[in-house]
């Protein structure tokens, strides 16, 4: 698979995942709380474990960009 296949296929919806995603907003929604600021926070902490896993490569990165 080439990667140019392999970004298409990743930016395809799993199936059915509009329902189970309408199903998820009326749970949080039924319990007072926001789907949206849910999602945001498993944004963050994602990109805080890239991150913290990644902390050396980062350094290094910002080093070569000081130069």
């Amino acid at each position: 698979m080439t990667p140019s296949e392999r970004k298409r296929q990743s930016k395809v919806k799993p199936e059915s995942f509009a329902e189970t995603e309408a199903l998820v907003k009326e749970i949080f929604e039924a319990q007072g709380q926001s789907y949206f600021d849910w999602l945001h926070q498993q944004h963050q902490a994602l990109i805080l474990e890239f991150s913290l896993e990644n902390k050396g490569m980062i350094a290094s990165l910002a080093k070569e960009k000081e130069v």
